[in-house]
This record gives structure tokens, sequence and C-alpha cells, in this order.
């Protein structure tokens, strides 16, 4: 049975919360949903926020966060709300895998793909600018029946000895087969099959730049342009693309910011902080 977690997180002894409600935790890789009435603007630093109908709204840190973050928070005839994140710089484990050596560095007959595919990313990711809706707001859940973890967020990869990018997400361990279900509201951006790196996989949008990916999977479920229900099964897990073996990999991001999982969905910590 697959249960929801929501974190609940006081932020400040002071009457700002009592106005306005905050849920998630200020450090790097993680998010902060907050939800207030008559708001109509609110700015993380420099950058407008997107708010929903019902005055929610969220906001994120890249994993490699640090430094001074100010909330600026407008509500109709009343004076502007101000609260300031102060966030240190996290330490994260390397990882070490030996995989087929053409995920390392691809064959010159594999690049057009990945470029063709690399794009479709990019025009996906696109279409979730500028949408206001909190598809999220009902809170998350696990995208799979039973948690194993085989590899942790953050990470910086040692694929057969060769430094690449960092593991931006969550494997989950489970045989070819298991259920995949989204851990929230959203719209299907992609659901493709074979890519290079991504093999079979789903990309969802939940509003406001939140959006969730569910790597290496056997089947799919889902179309483009389809909105599913938090919970809803989306595909199977599977061992297609760069994957040493049927696993999940549950990747998040808020805009451009690479985010944990494991806060969204209430599981062990990821980091050495």
């Amino acid at each position: 049975m697959k249960k929801i977690f929501l974190l609940l997180f006081a932020l400040f002894a002071t009457a700002y919360t009592q106005e306005i409600s905050f849920s998630g935790e200020a450090k790097p890789a993680s998010t902060i949903i907050a939800k207030g009435e008559n708001i109509t603007s609110a700015y993380l630093n420099k950058q407008r926020l997107l708010i929903d109908e019902d005055g929610i709204f969220v906001f994120g840190f890249d994993k490699d966060a640090k430094g001074i973050f100010t909330l600026r928070v407008n509500q109709s005839n009343q004076p502007e709300k101000v609260f300031t994140f102060v966030l240190e710089q996290m330490e994260y484990e390397k990882q070490s895998l030996t995989i087929p050596s053409k995920y390392v560095s691809p064959p010159k007959r594999y690049l057009k793909q990945i470029k063709s595919e690399t794009a479709k990313m990019i025009n996906a990711r696109t279409k979730m600018q500028g949408v206001n809706t909190a598809y999220f707001k009902e809170g998350f859940t696990l995208p799979v029946d039973s948690v194993r973890i085989t590899a942790v967020f953050g990470g910086q990869r040692i694929l057969n000895g060769i430094k690449k990018k960092e593991h931006n997400g969550i494997d989950f361990g489970g045989k070819e087969g298991t259920p995949v279900y989204a851990i929230t509201d959203g719209i299907v951006r992609l659901a493709e099959e074979n890519f290079y790196f991504n093999g079979t996989f789903v990309l969802l949008d939940h509003g406001q730049g939140l959006s969730s990916v569910y790597l290496h999977l056997s089947k799919l479920y889902v179309k483009n342009n389809q909105l599913v229900k938090k919970g809803e099964l989306i595909g199977e897990i599977g061992s297609t693309g760069r994957s040493t073996g049927p696993h999940l990999h549950l990747g998040v991001q808020w805009h451009n910011k690479r985010i944990d999982p494991a806060g969204l969905l209430n599981i062990k910590g990821t980091s050495k902080n």
C-alpha cells in the first residue's frame, strides 16, 4: 500500500506563519511549498514565482546552492513579507559503476540520435514554463510499492574509472515488470521508448516548474499530454538505456534546479550532512 508523505516545515515563530504556511525544508536540493491568501506576487531573490489560483506556490534550491536566499511575498492590502534562508553547501558521496563502454563514450553512429533526443527533452521542458497550476497540491506518494534504494542522489558518477556528471536522482531496485506510479498529479510531457541514455521513460509536468522523470522502464502505460493522477500506474521497471540492471531512476527538477526526491517522499536522506 502506497503512503502519502507530506513534510511540515515550521518557518519562523512569527505572525507570518498564521498567514502563509510552508512545507518542505530549506537546504540544497530541496523544495518548499507555500500557501497563503490573496497573494499577488512572490519572488525568490530576483526570480518571480508562479502562483496557483488557490494561493499555492513552490520554490526550490539546486543541489549546489549555498548562501543567502530571500523570499518576498506580497498580498492584497498587506505589507510585503520577507523570509530569509541561509544554506550551507552540501557534500555528496561519489559513486563508481562499471557499465558497457558505449554508454561512457558513445560511438559516432549514435551521436545524431543522442542530439535529437536531447532536443526533444529541451522542447518538452520548455512547455512546462508558465504553467501556474499546482498539480502537486495533493501531496506525494512513492513511485514503487517497496523501497529498496540502490543509488542515492547527488554523488558524482565515476563510470569505468572516468568522471561523469552527478547522479541527479534516486535509483529504486526492483524486478522487471514491477509497477511504477506517478508521485503526484501531472501532465505527461514525454512518454518515449528506447532513448539512448534514458531508455523507455516518462517525463511528468507537475506545474510551476516542478517535474519528475522515470527512466529505464520496460513498459509504458501513458501517452503524451495525458493528465495522470497521484499514484496512477504509468509504467513498469526495466533495464533500458544506460542501465546495469532492472531499476527505476526517479529524477525531480524545479525549473533547472536539481532536486533530491528523498525530501518530497520523506525517505532517508542521501547526503553526508
